[in-house]
């Protein structure tokens, strides 16, 4: 188990690495990105945040990164950012 700010999260196991690794190269084939570009970062870093928070059936995390949109040249800007 990992621990940090007080929340603790079970260990991905195998099975859920190789699961996720999976959405996430179908994702990048199916959109012609880089398995290390920082497209596929984001997406894989989201991912794990669904997979942590229950999500953890293939075709439910295949859909959901299928309908997330990805403006990484133009993030959007925090309220309190400074101009």
């Amino acid at each position: 188990m990992i621990q940090h700010s007080g929340i603790t999260k079970p260990a991905l196991q195998p099975d859920d690495v190789a699961m996720l690794t999976a959405v996430l190269r179908e994702w990048c084939r199916e959109k012609s990105y880089s398995m290390a570009g920082p497209e596929a970062q984001h997406v894989a870093r989201e991912l794990v945040s669904w997979f942590e928070c229950g999500i953890r059936e293939k075709r439910r995390l295949s859909g959901l990164v299928r309908h997330m949109h990805l403006d990484l040249e133009n993030p959007p800007i925090a309220a309190d950012a400074p101009l």
